[in-house]
């Protein structure tokens, strides 16, 4: 617990500089331009406020793994590695708007060279029962959790402060977590990364500062490796990571359900995630993030209950949150459908 004294410090420089650099990006920075369709500004806005998070968190958290005694591991620098990737691709991105398939693939192939190199889990568990899987199952597996979840903060990454705020969130309680078994590394890491989205959360939150594809995609592959090492460390249930992205995971999962049923197709960009209804809706952008930063604390405290019960408890929290979720979004299309503004 001593190691993690210092790290305050550097959490207190991160935050400071990714204010700072947030309000350079403002000035010089790329702009984001209305499109008509899926986004909803009607004027063009600064973008790419990642690029604050990134110079900011990523310096002081090697700082941090090559100056900590304990804190060197091929697996942590493995994910800073990839993150680094995903922040190149996303600026790319923000910059001269790729094509949806070649990202997905340019991730696929990233997300299987970051698990063959270490950041990943050989094991899965259904209820009480567990199943080795061995380094290629492992690897598979692993690399579609990383592209799953850095798609889904990307996609939710339409309202002020929503993605940014509830990642800062899951940072915190991933730090929390992470330090109470015993794994400083990870705490540390991840304390950092809180810092650094509450110093671009100054102007993300307040709708003046876009984070991007270079915020979403380089956030959400870092968290999601970053849970996933420490994950593999416990030894513990694999649905404990899920958990903690519960507010991402079960929008976009039941988003893509609905427009499946539906006839949509799945890789054309939209307004029908249920927090873009309850925004259309009438509902504010910063109560809207609020209520998705409340999701996501229940999905920590279900990750942190889930470690003292058997290894079945995380699954059936999962399942449980997801159920929940499941009916408010009914109950959210339904309203939006008969107020006119989602057509079944």
């Amino acid at each position: 617990m001593q190691a993690l004294l210092p790290i305050s410090g550097l959490g207190l420089l991160t935050c400071f500089l990714a204010v700072l650099l947030g309000w350079l990006v403002m000035r010089i920075g790329p702009k984001d331009h209305p499109d008509g369709g899926r986004k909803s500004q009607s004027t063009a806005m600064p973008t790419s406020g990642g690029i604050a998070v990134f110079l900011s968190v990523i310096p002081f958290s090697l700082f941090a793994v090559l100056n900590e005694p304990g804190f060197f591991s091929i697996p942590v620098l493995v994910a800073m590695a990839g993150s680094l990737y995903m922040f190149i691709m996303g600026l790319w991105d923000d910059l001269t708007d790729l094509s949806a398939s070649l990202k997905l693939v340019a991730q696929i192939v990233l997300a299987v060279g970051v698990a063959a190199l270490g950041v990943r889990v050989e094991f899965f568990d259904l209820g009480r029962h567990y199943f080795e899987l061995g380094a290629i199952l492992g690897i598979a597996g692993s690399a579609a959790w990383l592209v799953v979840v850095t798609n889904a903060v990307n996609f939710m990454d339409g309202a002020d402060g929503l993605a940014m705020g509830s990642s800062a969130t899951l940072s915190a309680g991933l730090a929390g977590l992470a330090a109470l078994t015993g794994h400083y590394d990870i705490a540390a890491l991840s304390g950092i990364m809180f810092a650094g989205l509450l110093g671009l959360l100054y102007w993300n939150g307040r709708g003046k500062l876009f984070a991007g594809d270079t915020g979403a995609l380089f956030v959400g592959f870092y968290l999601a490796a970053l849970s996933l090492i420490w994950v593999a460390r416990l030894d513990a249930s694999v649905w404990i990571a899920p958990c903690l992205f519960i507010g991402f995971l079960a929008d976009v999962l039941l988003t893509l359900i609905w427009r499946y049923r539906n006839g949509r197709s799945l890789m054309t960009p939209h307004r029908e995630h249920v927090y873009q209804l309850m925004i259309a809706g009438g509902t504010s952008h910063v109560l809207t993030a609020w209520v998705y930063i409340w999701i996501t604390l229940h999905g920590i405290l279900v990750a942190g209950v889930s470690l003292v019960f058997p290894r079945g408890g995380a699954m059936l929290g999962f399942l449980l949150l997801l159920a929940i979720l499941f009916w408010l979004s009914r109950r959210i299309r339904r309203s939006a459908i008969e107020n006119g503004f989602l057509v079944p």
